[in-house]
């Protein structure tokens, strides 16, 4: 099998009602997809995001730099591929908008290889286990608290056990309040996750963190700036609760950075943001060794059977009106159902999506 060409192509989907975190609101989900066909007829599908910014520069590299250099290869080299890929680009964007877009052509290339080697991606990786368990989360600051409180009740009756929520607010009794009332809500018994979205100096988090102790939280999420080593290290030392951060670092080194320093308790990595895949199984590989589990950040579809694959996985994120079902670009719906998500049984990831549907929302991308 080769690789005879593709196509890149970016979908501005505008949400229902938007997301506010900590740090931002959010009203567009920027889907980017990337089409791999080959001479024996098949087409891999591999897909990145953004939310809001930069869409249409990510599809605009894929088909002048990325997909020109695919053509030709063989799907089954993956691991060569990346690192062929990642050394084009790596001088002029080691990470942000070039490792977006070199995510889609990974997912595509392991989508590929699976359904050549006909199994599902999750068995071709491993196969741990072959469901993994899902929590309710909400980029809901803005939500007061009656309608906060109909979201968790909302996720209860999906069948989640397990729950995030943000916080970050600039008056903290403010957070505390809404952390009480979704804790008396839920019970003793769920889990109840927390994310700051990077909000707080070291001294500021420390004293949040021991304000919201009492309401049993299973982790708290960024609680600092992404980048800040020693900072999370020495939060760690000072609280409880333990520390979730990833989604914004890019490469295995940054996280091994956190995991050598003692500074992380929980990795959570983006498929999309780290490059795809196969770096995401080095990362998640990595943190094994230093025996913390990985909870992925978004990316339903991926992430559920990428937990699958791996060995010592936490919790994958089923964001409120953010998997692609809900975003209506799949042609098959893909849902977590009773607080589990199960990946497809086809050859391939499986995911199907809904062209037709996602033509109205279509931004950028041309034919390479």
């Amino acid at each position: 099998m080769k690789v005879t060409g593709g196509e890149a192509a970016c979908y501005r989907i505008r949400l229902r009602q938007p997301w506010q975190s900590s740090g931002h609101t959010i009203s567009v989900f920027e889907l980017i997809t990337a089409r791999l066909r080959t001479d024996t007829g098949q087409e891999g599908v591999g897909w990145t995001f953004t939310v809001g910014a930069g869409g249409t520069a990510i599809a605009a590299f894929l088909t002048d730099d990325v997909l020109p250099i695919v053509a030709g290869l063989d799907p089954a080299l993956v691991e060569r591929t990346w690192h062929t890929l990642h050394g084009t680009v790596r001088d002029a964007a080691p990470a942000g908008l070039a490792l977006l877009g070199l995510s889609a052509v990974d997912v595509a290339l392991w989508d590929l290889k699976a359904q050549a080697a006909g199994e599902p991606l999750y068995r071709l990786l491993g196969a741990s286990r072959d469901r993994a368990e899902a929590y309710g989360s909400g980029i809901n600051l803005n939500l007061p608290i009656p309608e906060l409180l109909a979201q968790f009740r909302g996720w209860r009756a999906r069948g989640f056990r397990a729950f995030k929520m943000k916080v970050g607010s600039d008056d903290p009794r403010v957070d505390l309040e809404r952390v009480r009332a979704v804790r008396e809500e839920i019970g003793p018994d769920a889990i109840l996750m927390l994310d700051a979205n990077q909000k707080w100096t070291a001294g500021e988090a420390a004293r949040r963190i021991r304000g919201f102790e009492p309401y049993d939280p299973y982790w708290i999420e960024e609680p600092l700036p992404a980048e800040d080593v020693a900072g999370h290290a020495w939060l760690r030392a000072q609280v409880r609760c333990p520390i979730a951060l990833g989604e914004n670092l890019f490469s295995a080194a940054a996280f091994n950075e956190f995991l050598r320093h003692d500074a992380v308790d929980v990795v959570q990595p983006d498929v999309a943001r780290v490059g795809g895949i196969t770096p995401f199984l080095k990362i998640a590989h990595l943190a094994e060794g230093y025996g913390i589990p990985t909870a992925p950040h978004l990316v339903l579809e991926l992430s559920g059977q990428l937990c699958c694959a791996i060995r010592l996985a936490s919790m994958i994120e089923d964001l409120d009106g953010g998997n692609l079902t809900e975003l209506e670009a799949l042609d098959e719906p893909m849902r977590t159902a009773d607080g589990y998500f199960t990946p497809p049984a086809r050859p391939g990831h499986g995911v199907r999506f809904n062209w037709d549907a996602l033509a109205r929302w279509r931004a950028g991308g041309r034919r390479g």
